[in-house]
């Protein structure tokens, strides 16, 4: 009896011994997100575009009257000038003409004049002595000044002449060749209709199109590669000198490269292409679009995971998007994890655990 009673006693303390147990806690529940490392894009990717050459100094060369092509030295494309050699002849005999009939002209005026001129003085002297009258002596005057406006116009007038037979001799106005004819010996041209397209040759340059999302980070001055199917093995040193403001008919930016060209490798017409190397990413930072966050102020922000788990928000300037991703001017630096999926149920503080693995 004593045996039983024993054993209920020990029963009863084990029982009363585990309801004074503690109850175990809860187990904290973390957030499931998917997160990506940022780094710096690769430096050895290139950008590649294609245009083709051509003159920057080139220029219509035309007559500045018209008339009848008696001599043609430059009609041969490709024909070499240095300055001031001529290029083509007019025939002059009608300017030849115009200036012996102003000449003519001029020295007429110069009669009337010196003759003026020595009656102003003589008619003068009788009027001091009252041999004339007054009104005599104001129209010899007046007569005068007279041929002395006339005598200044027929020397103009001269002069154009002059100019007009120096400017039936077309020359060149700059070393260069010739790169396109117009027109043909014996022709009739008229004042200024293009006679050939005269080309310096030193400098070249080309025209390439960029997209919107690169044209950001192209600047002028930069230096770029160029090289031409023509020119096999060939590399060349080209600069950017102009970017454009505004989108051309493609819906891209015009961007001028120029090229030295004093050993005369490249002609007008030559198809290349403009290397920019290393910038494909260099060393800008991209994120995934889903990783961005906007705020009802215009502003953006991504949440970055921090000591393992715990998410912050990081306020991040944007920039254009690309293959690459969406570029980040600031606000991340290279090997931060940032969440690109479930980032609209975050805030600041939260432990979250990574599913899927980084991306």
């Amino acid at each position: 009896m004593n045996k039983i009673i024993v054993v209920l006693i020990l029963i009863l303390g084990l029982a009363l011994t585990g309801c004074k147990e503690k109850p175990a806690p809860a187990q904290e529940i973390l957030r499931p997100v998917k997160t990506m490392k940022v780094g710096e894009g690769s430096s050895d990717r290139n950008w590649v575009f294609s245009g083709t050459a051509e003159d920057a100094l080139q220029t219509d060369l035309s007559f500045r009257v018209g008339g009848k092509i008696i001599s043609f030295p430059g009609d041969q494309i490709g024909r070499k000038f240095r300055s001031g050699e001529v290029i083509a002849r007019l025939d002059p005999e009608d300017y030849e003409l115009e200036v012996r009939q102003a000449e003519s002209n001029l020295e007429q005026v110069r009669a009337n004049y010196v003759r003026a001129k020595a009656d102003v003085k003589r008619i003068g002297e009788l009027y001091q002595r009252k041999v004339v009258s007054k009104s005599e002596f104001d129209q010899s005057e007046a007569d005068f000044k007279s041929y002395q406006a006339q005598l200044n116009a027929s020397a103009k007038q001269l002069d154009i002449a002059r100019k007009r037979l120096r400017y039936t001799v077309l020359k060149a106005p700059f070393d260069g060749w010739v790169g396109a004819v117009a027109v043909n010996i014996h022709q009739n041209v008229q004042s200024g209709q293009k006679v050939i397209g005269f080309n310096a040759g030193k400098q070249m340059k080309m025209h390439i199109s960029l997209p919107d999302t690169l044209i950001s980070t192209v600047e002028e001055g930069e230096e770029v590669q160029v090289t031409f199917d023509a020119l096999p093995g060939k590399v060349m040193k080209g600069v950017i000198m102009e970017v454009g403001i505004g989108t051309n008919e493609g819906g891209s930016f015009t961007v001028k490269v120029y090229l030295d060209n004093s050993k005369q490798l490249i002609r007008s017409g030559m198809s290349g292409n403009v290397r920019f190397a290393g910038r494909s990413s260099g060393s800008n930072i991209f994120v995934v679009p889903s990783a961005i966050v906007g705020n009802p102020d215009g502003t953006k922000h991504v949440w970055v995971v921090e000591n393992g788990s715990i998410v912050s928000r990081r306020d991040v300037e944007v920039g254009p998007i690309s293959n690459n991703g969406i570029l980040i001017k600031s606000g991340l630096n290279s090997g931060e994890i940032v969440v690109t999926r479930g980032v609209h149920s975050l805030k600041d503080g939260l432990k979250v655990r990574n599913v899927g693995g980084l991306s």
